[in-house]
């Protein structure tokens, strides 16, 4: 087929020219000893949250987020994927079709919330959410977001979806709740699976399902008459998504050129609000046709400087003509956000959910300082053990895939954060266990997939129970709870993650070194570590509540006495 000899040539040149300039992601980036922490001196008007940045201890350690007092900070929390462009099943043939939920702030207005439907597989996110967010002791939203939303038609961005997530990120911060806009893709764009005459069926391929995929527009997906079909009930495994991703990559039609400048009109809506702790740039970035570690040092890792340039300015690569396939070497030109105050997430190539190992060379990416490495850990749901079949409670060890990343994160010279983790409900004592275990060990944050979903696609991930569902249904089966308990877009929180996640934490150590553990059944916390002079433990207890306690200077201890809870919480059959 034409689109696929024109991709394999793209690549091919790419490759040669990338190899014949020698460019690399760290070409042109400024020496580590002229690190410089850069963020506004006080708060914004109507920002009441501390402003963060990435503290950089020295070389042999990894670089942690931080607040002005530069303790280090642990956001925990979830992601919401209320705002996400998702597919229902009910635009067939429309070519821009609205989003499934209004998108109007008004909608929202005194506490309303849209009614949830069956149709979707996601509830709707309303102000009551980021409630019972805070309720839960989380200090971070991780917001999904769809470029589809944001930038409906080439050039043209949506006011009214900029002003929606306002309205969000404006009720987390009534909360004291962090927010991470989350530029969200999924097998990158609901329209990889229009059907198309010209698609010509693979042997033992399976129907797509669309509500699953997200991410880029109608207008920015090029599939090339590819089929749309998935093997092995693996939506990544689609021969149009590989397309599609490639096209991306090597930029064409511009549309790698749109989407910075999406996230950058993103950015400077948000560039004086400090209750946005940063901007995750691309979600599980898959490589199309060209494997690891070539696509990740020589296209994801070079993109992610290229959209750092384009929004603080950094500067750390020459601009490159628009009409050309993107080298390693190139940077992008300053769009005049000028955010430098904000985090940059950005996650390693979709491969290294798989392998738990890193699929890049890491070395430096940028020269701004703010820049967070945040990685899936999805060990035994998406490692080879679970794909093939055959899932395993120890064979990879979870630990695995956290010393890998800090190693990665210390090369990078980024801090570290888990964006995602989750399980079955059924898999909580062993799975969701294990991952909190090794978060606390590596005093590392994150969010945990999902906050809240329906019944339908599969059993649900949330921190809540799914609703739609029928009593003999598996995917949904549970012993009812409390019924004034259940918000009015899900059924009741469920007893197991409110024991677990619901944790008690240190949300702001000391500098220094520190341990700390929490037993979720008997409610105790002990903390213990050294800090060179005086400052402030700040704990999130069980719930919203926090302690503060002033330590140091020299070795200290923090204890909460055992104090079990009562839950409130229904529990799966």
């Amino acid at each position: 087929m034409r689109g696929v000899r024109r991709v394999r040539r793209a690549l091919l040149w790419l490759l040669v020219a990338l190899l014949a300039a020698a460019g690399y992601p760290g070409a042109g980036l400024a020496s580590l000893d002229t690190l410089t922490q850069s963020r506004p001196a006080q708060q914004p008007a109507g920002g009441p949250l501390p402003w963060l940045h990435v503290e950089h201890p020295g070389l042999a350690e990894v670089p942690y987020i931080a607040d002005p007092q530069g303790r280090r900070v642990i956001l925990r929390g979830v992601v919401a994927a209320g705002l996400v462009d998702y597919w229902s099943g009910t635009d067939l043939g429309v070519l821009t079709p609205a989003p499934f939920f209004p998108t109007d702030p008004a909608a929202y207005n005194g506490g309303a919330c849209p009614a949830n439907s069956a149709t979707i597989w996601v509830p709707p996110l309303c102000r009551n959410d980021l409630a019972e967010m805070k309720a839960l002791g989380f200090n971070v939203l991780r917001l999904g977001l769809s470029w589809s939303l944001l930038e409906p038609q080439p050039g043209r961005y949506s006011s009214q979806y900029l002003d929606r997530i306002a309205q969000v990120v404006g009720w987390a911060r009534e909360q004291g709740v962090y927010v991470i806009l989350d530029m969200h893709s999924n097998a990158y764009s609901r329209y990889i699976g229009r059907a198309d005459p010209r698609q010509l069926p693979l042997p033992n391929g399976a129907a797509v399902g669309l509500d699953v995929y997200d991410g880029a527009p109608a207008w920015a997906t090029f599939p090339d008459f590819l089929p749309s079909e998935k093997f092995r009930n693996q939506r990544e495994l689609n021969l149009a998504f590989w397309e599609a991703q490639t096209s991306f990559w090597l930029n064409r039609s511009g549309i790698q050129d749109h989407y910075i400048a999406a996230v950058a009109e993103l950015a400077r809506r948000f560039k004086d609000e400090s209750a946005v702790a940063g901007y995750s740039l691309y979600n599980e970035p898959w490589p199309g046709w060209l494997p690891p570690p070539a696509f990740d040092d020589l296209l994801l890792y070079p993109f992610y400087r290229r959209l750092i340039d384009a929004i603080t300015g950094a500067a750390d690569g020459p601009a490159c003509a628009d009409a050309a396939p993107y080298l390693a070497m190139c940077g992008h030109r300053d769009l005049g956000v000028h955010d430098r105050a904000h985090l940059f997430f950005v996650e390693p190539g979709l491969v290294r959910e798989i392998t738990d190992f890193a699929t890049h060379v890491p070395i430096p990416l940028s020269s701004y300082p703010n820049v967070v490495l945040s990685f899936h850990a999805y060990t035994h749901i998406y490692t080879p053990d679970a794909l093939l079949g055959h899932p395993s409670a120890t064979d990879p060890p979870y630990d695995r895939s956290y010393v890998s990343a800090e190693t990665e994160a210390r090369l990078l010279r980024t801090a570290l954060f888990v964006s995602e983790f989750g399980n079955d409900p059924s898999q909580d004592r062993s799975l969701l266990v294990n991952q909190l275990a090794e978060q606390e060990q590596h005093r590392l944050g994150s969010t945990f997939w999902v906050w809240k979903q329906n019944c339908g696609y599969n059993r649900p991930w949330g921190v809540f129970e799914g609703i739609f569902g029928s009593a003999s249904d598996q995917r949904c089966a549970y012993q009812g709870g409390p019924a004034a308990a259940s918000p009015p877009q899900a059924g009741c929180l469920l007893a197991d993650r409110e024991q677990l996640l619901s944790r008690i934490w240190p949300a702001a150590a000391p500098p220094g070194p520190f341990n700390y553990h929490f037993d979720a059944g008997s409610g105790r916390f002990e903390m213990a570590g050294s800090t060179p002079a005086t400052s402030e433990v700040t704990i999130v207890l069980a719930g919203a509540a926090a302690l503060r306690v002033r330590v140091g200077p020299g070795a200290y201890r923090v204890e909460v006495p055992a104090a079990p809870r009562q839950l409130t919480g229904c529990a799966y059959v």
